[in-house]
C-alpha cells in the first residue's frame, strides 16, 4: 500500500509546510498532499490557510520523488475548464507527479462564508459528473475538447506529462457516484471508514469497472492518523492544538481515537495492514494541526516497510531561508573560522582552552552523541552544567543537532528543576555526574564521544533556545528565542557600547543559565570573536579576582550584589593587582546604586557601566558608554534598538514622567513557552511590554522598579529601588531592600529589610528614617525597618523579592 501524507496547511507556515514536503520525500513517503479548502475547516476557522494548487505548484520544483495530490478538490466552487488547465499545468511542473482527487463539496458554512451557493445533493453529484466529463475531455484532447453545453474545442496546452492526463480519484461513499468513479475515473477516495465499509465501496467500484472493461480502480484511505510512542509524547505533540482549540491534549486524543488511526507504532500498523487487506491501494494520513515536524518521523515508522524507513534520509531541507548559515553556531563559530580566525583563543576554564576550530569539533562531537542519545530537531535539551566548555559544547552541540537548548541551574532546588523539566519537556538532560533527574540523562563526559554530525540546516526564526526567568516576579518562564535572535545583541550592545572584538577576554560572575550571564558570558563574546572565561565554581569575590588575575580578564560583567559584594571584599583585602587588565566593568540585571558604583570606581579607578535588558529580548537595550558616571542612571537607547515608555493604556507618556518599559528589537521573543496569557501579555506586534518602569529626562532613563512592586504611601507613588539605593548610601547599611506593606489599619506603609554594619543591637532605625526623609522625601522614608542577617536573593544574585520574611532583630 502506498502511504502518502497531508502537509500542514492549516494553522501552519510556508517554512512549515515546505519542510515537511522535505521530510516527507526524505522518508520515503509516496506523495504529499493537501486538502481543497478556502478556510480552516472546524471551530478554527480564521487560521492561516494554504491554498492547494498554489502550494502544490510552489513546491513541485523543490520535490523530486513524492506524487502530489489534492484530497479532494471541489467541484462545487472549481469551475471545470479552469481545474482541467490548473491541473496540466502542475503536472508539467512537476514532471507529471500529479493525482487529482475530486468531490462534490461538503462544507456549508465555508461555501457561505465566500457566497457560493450550496446546491442540493443530487445537484452537486451531477456537478462532479460534468467536472469529470470536462476533465476526461480536456485531458484526452489538448488541441481542443467539446462537451455539449460546457466546452466547444477548447484547447488544453500545454499537455500534461502523465498519458491521458492525471489520474482522477473521486471521493465516493453512495452506489451512484461509487459506480461513476468506477466507469469514468480511475480511483475512488473512502474517507473516514472502517474496513469492511471499505471492502464494500470498492467492490461497487470494481464491478463497474469491470463492466465497462476498465482495470480496478485505486482505492485510498484518508483519515487522520498519529503514532503514539508514549502518552507524554503525544500530548506534547497535541498541546499547541489542543490549546488553540481550548481543550486539553487528553481529550483532543481521544476524540482522534474515534475518528482515525491512534495507537502504539505497532497498532497503528496492523490497523493500516487491515485496510490494506480490505482492498486499498493507498492511504493519505492527515496529522494534526500544529504537529511538529518530528512526527512525520514517528510515522514513517510505522506506515513504512522497513526497508524503506532505514534509508538513510537528507540532513538538510533546502526550504526557503534554510540553511546551516541560518544556524546560530555558524553566527558564533563559523564566521570566524571563514574569517581565517580559527586558531584564535574562544573559550578558558580551569581545565584548558579551545580555539575557534576546536569548539567547532567539541560541538559537531556534542551533536553526534546527543543524536546518538536520540535526540531529535526540535526536541528539547536540559542543560544542567557549571560554566565550563563542556557547558558550551552541550548548549552549541544542540543547536548543532537543530534541537532546542534550555539553559538551567544545576544548583537549583529538586524542586524547581523537577517543575522546570516538566514545563518544558525536554527529550534529554545534560547533567552533572552527581545530578539525578527522573529522565533520559547523559553526563558531560559522553559529548565528546559521539560521531562528528555536520551543522542542521534551520530557518532563522526556528526554535533554538529558552531561556528561563530568574523568577523575580513570579514562576519561572521560557522565554523562546530563534536562531536569529543572538545577531541583534552582538551588532548592536556588543559591539556598539562594549566594543568587544578579539583579544578581549570576557568573564561574567552571573552563571550561563541566568540572562546576564547568557548575553555577556556567552554568546555576545563568541559573537565578536573574543574569549569567553568560565569558572565551575561557585561564583564570589575571592573567585572571581582570582579568574581576573589568572586569565586576564579584560571585560568583567555582574549584577549590582556581586558589584557591592566585590567592593566590601576588596576594601577588607586590598589588591592592586585585581583590574590591571580589566578595561571595562559592567553591570545589569538589577539598578546600581550610585554609592555602589561610586565605591567600585574609586577602586578600579574607572566607572562601572549600567546596563538595563531582560531575556525577553535577549539583549541589553538601556545603557551608559565606556567613561561615563551612572550616578544611578540606567544611560541612553542602545544604537539599533527602539525603546518607549508607556502608561498602563499603552499610550505613550510625557518626559519625566514614569512609564512601563516597550522594546523593539529584532531578537524579541515570540512569547513564554506554554503560556498563552502571559504571552499574549507580553508581546504586541513588534513591541513587547515589560514589567519594569522608568523614567526618561532627556533621553537619560532611571529605572523605578517593577510595576507590581511600586505602590502608593498617601497617594504618592514610591520607587523600592530609589528608597534601597538612599538606604544604601548610609554608612551603615551594606544591603537593603523595600517593599509596600499595610499596617494595622490598612494603610500602605514603606517597610525597609537591611543587613547592617553595626552591631545587632544598636539602634539605627531612627537615623535611617531620618536619611531617607532628607534625602528624597518624608512619605518614602521607611515606617518599619527590620535588621536581617542577609536577604533573599535567586540564583541570578537579583533580590528574591517574594521571600522577604520576618526579622531576627526588629528597630522601630
Amino acid at each position: 500500500m502506498r502511504v502518502g501524507v497531508r502537509l500542514p496547511q492549516y494553522g501552519g507556515t510556508w517554512s512549515g509546510i515546505v519542510e515537511a514536503a522535505h521530510r516527507i520525500e526524505a522518508r520515503g513517503f509516496d506523495g504529499i498532499w493537501m486538502n481543497d479548502h478556502l478556510r480552516a475547516p472546524g471551530r478554527l476557522a480564521t487560521d492561516a490557510t494554504f491554498e492547494a494548487f498554489t502550494t502544490l505548484s510552489a513546491l513541485a520544483p523543490v520535490t523530486t520523488q513524492v506524487r502530489l495530490g489534492v484530497m479532494v478538490a471541489s467541484a462545487s466552487y472549481r469551475p471545470a475548464h479552469l481545474l482541467a488547465k490548473i491541473t496540466t499545468v502542475l503536472d508539467v511542473i512537476s514532471q507529471g507527479r500529479v493525482v487529482l482527487g475530486l468531490g462534490a463539496g461538503s462544507d456549508v458554512t465555508e461555501h457561505g462564508a465566500y457566497g457560493i451557493a450550496f446546491a442540493t445533493p443530487a445537484e452537486r453529484t451531477a456537478a462532479v459528473r460534468e467536472t469529470l466529463a470536462v476533465l476526461r475531455a480536456m485531458f484526452d484532447a489538448p488541441d481542443g475538447a467539446t462537451v455539449d453545453g460546457h466546452l466547444r474545442n477548447a484547447p488544453c496546452r500545454p499537455e500534461a506529462i502523465q498519458p491521458g492526463g492525471p489520474p482522477i480519484w473521486v471521493a465516493a461513499h453512495r452506489p451512484v457516484m461509487l459506480r461513476l468513479a468506477g466507469r469514468e475515473a480511475s480511483g475512488i477516495v473512502a474517507a473516514f471508514l472502517t474496513p469492511e465499509a471499505l471492502r464494500e465501496r470498492r467492490a461497487i467500484a470494481c464491478q463497474a469497472a469491470a463492466e465497462a472493461g476498465r482495470p480496478d480502480p485505486a482505492v485510498a484511505l484518508y483519515t487522520f492518523c498519529l503514532p503514539v510512542p508514549s502518552l507524554p509524547q503525544a500530548h506534547a505533540w497535541l498541546a499547541p492544538e489542543a490549546e488553540a482549540l481550548g481543550t486539553t491534549p487528553q481529550r483532543l486524543l481521544r476524540w482522534l481515537r474515534t475518528t482515525g488511526l491512534v495507537g502504539s507504532p505497532e497498532e497503528v500498523r496492523d490497523q493500516l495492514a487491515a485496510y490494506a487487506a480490505a482492498g486499498a491501494s493507498d492511504a493519505v494520513l492527515a496529522l494534526p494541526s500544529r504537529i511538529p515536524a518530528e512526527v512525520v518521523d514517528a510515522l514513517a515508522e510505522c506506515a513504512l516497510p522497513r526497508s524503506v524507513v532505514e534509508v538513510p534520509a537528507p540532513v538538510a531541507f533546502p526550504a526557503p531561508g534554510v540553511s546551516p548559515h541560518a544556524n546560530l553556531v555558524h553566527l558564533l563559530i563559523g564566521t570566524h573560522r571563514e574569517a581565517g580566525r580559527g586558531d584564535d583563543l574562544a573559550a578558558i576554564d580551569e581545565s584548558g582552552s579551545w580555539t575557534f576550530d576546536e569548539l567547532a569539533g567539541a560541538a559537531a562531537r556534542a551533536a553526534g552523541a546527543l543524536a546518538a542519545a536520540g535526540v531529535r530537531r526540535g526536541d528539547r535539551v536540559a542543560i544542567l552544567l557549571r560554566d565550563s566548555r563542556a557547558w558550551l559544547a552541550a548548549f552549541l552541540g544542540t543547536a548543532w543537532r537543530g534541537a532546542v537548548a534550555v539553559p538551567m541551574d544545576p544548583f537549583s532546588s529538586p524542586q524547581i528543576i523537577a517543575a522546570t523539566l516538566a514545563d518544558c519537556e525536554p527529550s534529554l538532560a545534560v547533567t552533572e555526574p552527581d545530578l539525578d533527574v527522573a529522565m533520559p540523562r547523559i553526563g558531560a563526559s559522553d559529548l565528546q564521544w559521539g560521531e562528528p554530525l555536520a551543522p542542521a540546516a534551520v530557518h532563522p526564526d526556528d526554535l533554538a533556545y529558552l531561556v528561563y526567568s530568574s523568577g523575580s516576579s513570579g514562576p519561572p518562564k521560557g522565554a523562546m528565542h530563534a536562531h536569529r535572535d543572538m545577531a541583534a545583541g552582538i551588532e548592536t550592545y556588543a559591539q556598539q557600547v562594549l566594543g568587544l572584538g578579539p583579544g578581549d577576554r570576557c568573564h561574567s560572575s552571573a552563571r550561563l543559565f541566568t540572562s546576564l550571564g547568557f548575553g555577556n558570558g556567552f554568546f555576545r563574546v563568541l559573537g565578536c570573536g573574543a574569549t569567553a572565561v568560565l569558572d565551575a565554581r561557585q561564583p564570589n569575590a575571592r573567585v572571581t579576582v582570582d579568574v581576573m588575575e589568572r586569565h586576564g580578564v579584560t571585560v568583567l560583567t555582574g549584577v549590582p550584589t556581586f558589584w557591592s559584594q566585590l567592593a566590601d571584599f576588596l576594601t577588607r583585602h586590598p589588591d592592586p593587582d585585581a583590574f590591571a587588565d580589566v578595561r571595562l566593568l559592567v553591570s545589569s540585571g538589577d539598578s546600581l546604586p550610585a554609592s555602589v558604583g561610586a565605591r567600585v570606581a574609586a577602586l578600579a579607578g574607572q566607572p562601572v557601566l549600567q546596563g538595563l535588558g531582560c531575556s525577553e529580548c535577549s539583549n541589553i537595550v538601556v545603557s551608559t558608554r565606556p567613561g561615563e558616571t551612572s550616578d544611578g542612571t540606567l544611560g541612553r537607547v542602545v544604537p539599533g534598538v527602539e525603546v518607549e515608555l508607556r502608561d498602563p493604556d499603552g499610550r505613550r507618556v510625557p518626559d519625566g514622567t514614569p512609564g512601563q518599559l516597550w522594546i523593539k528589537s529584532s531578537s524579541n521573543t515570540s512569547g513564554y513557552w506554554r503560556r498563552s496569557p502571559l504571552t499574549r501579555d507580553l508581546v504586541h506586534g513588534e513591541w513587547i511590554r515589560m514589567g519594569d518602569v522608568l523614567q526618561c529626562d532627556a533621553g537619560v532613563f532611571r529605572h523605578l522598579g517593577r510595576a507590581d512592586a511600586l505602590f502608593k504611601v498617601d497617594a504618592k507613588w514610591v520607587s523600592p529601588s530609589m528608597v534601597e539605593a538612599s538606604l544604601l548610601e548610609h554608612p551603615d547599611v551594606t544591603e537593603a531592600a523595600v517593599a509596600g506593606r499595610p499596617d494595622e489599619r490598612g494603610l500602605m506603609r514603606v517597610t525597609a529589610w537591611v543587613v547592617a554594619r553595626t552591631a545587632p543591637g544598636a539602634d539605627i532605625a531612627s537615623d535611617l528614617r531620618r536619611h531617607v526623609a532628607h534625602d528624597l522625601a518624608a512619605f518614602m522614608a521607611p515606617t518599619v525597618i527590620h535588621r536581617v542577617a542577609e536577604l533573599p536573593r535567586l540564583a541570578s544574585g537579583k533580590l528574591d523579592r517574594r521571600r522577604l520574611q520576618g526579622p531576627e532583630e526588629v528597630d522601630q
